[in-house]
């Protein structure tokens, strides 16, 4: 698989959560900043096709999906978590200070996984039980294997969240769902597990015709990536994640966390969704 685009896309969202206040300098670059700058014309594009900015979307599914960890942690007992496709994302710097006992596992390609450690060791960045390792979501076994990382790093005493951000819509639905189907099935180890990711659904039924096929466009050009927008509602959405194995599916919506959370909110209802999974044990 090719995952270039997705380690541009890293240094890109890592400068909008700086920005945005909700992340450490330490995680930008200078290229970052420059990326950020260069792709405010994109953004008004994504306003004016969309009625919504891209930065406002990740700002969304970002907050969305630490409301439901932190939830998880304080209700359920959470003390593991694995984020895949980490980039330079905060939430391991942020989550293990906030929850010392907590063990954190940060994973990604070689090359990132080495950057993201380097930083955090750089900065006195890692938690009392925090980690990254590389790790390939379409190998098997070691070194980089999905299995062997999760077999080999994590505790399968532990309620566990697999977390993935940002990752879904750069692949085609029968890869990523193969990815799925593996998640739910290594997840059955542990006492509760749940899987959190985001997506962005199929936008043409709200725009006028040819506006899905300029938005989808633009956010590919943005990206440097194929975009691939896999569903077209909510129900297809459940019954794509029913039938990689997952129960208990809830999808959640930007507007329905506007009175609880600092969310950016655009001209029109957002194509942002963020999908909560448990994976049950045999």
């Amino acid at each position: 698989m090719d995952s270039t685009g997705i380690s541009f896309t890293a240094l890109f969202t890592g400068q909008v959560w700086y920005e945005s206040g909700i992340s450490n300098r330490f995680f930008t670059s200078p290229k970052g900043r420059l990326l950020y700058k260069t792709l405010r014309p994109f953004d008004r594009l994504a306003d004016s096709i969309i009625g919504i900015t891209l930065h406002d979307m990740l700002i969304q599914r970002h907050q969305i999906m630490d409301h439901r960890i932190d939830g998880l942690i304080k209700t359920q007992g959470v003390s593991q978590i694995l984020e895949i496709a980490c980039g330079y994302s905060p939430r391991g710097y942020t989550l293990s200070r906030k929850y010392p006992d907590l063990k954190y596992v940060e994973a990604d390609l070689p090359h990132m996984a080495e950057r993201k450690r380097a930083l955090l060791q750089a900065n006195h960045g890692f938690g009392p039980d925090h980690q990254v390792v590389g790790c390939d979501v379409f190998e098997f076994g070691a070194p980089y294997g999905l299995d062997y990382v999760m077999e080999e790093v994590l505790d399968p005493d532990r309620p566990t969240i697999l977390v993935t951000e940002g990752l879904v819509n750069y692949f085609h639905l029968d890869d990523i769902s193969q990815v799925w189907q593996r998640l739910a099935q290594l997840g059955r180890v542990y006492p509760k597990a749940w899987y959190i990711t985001d997506l962005v659904y199929n936008f043409g039924k709200h725009l006028i015709p040819g506006a899905v096929a300029a938005g989808s466009k633009m956010l590919s050009l943005a990206t440097r990536a194929n975009v691939n927008l896999h569903f077209n509602n909510r129900d297809e959405i459940q019954r794509g994640f029913l039938e990689c194995g997952f129960t208990d599916v809830q999808i959640h919506r930007p507007e329905d966390f506007v009175n609880h959370l600092p969310i950016p909110m655009g001209k029109s209802k957002s194509v942002v969704r963020v999908v909560e999974s448990q994976i049950h044990a045999p």
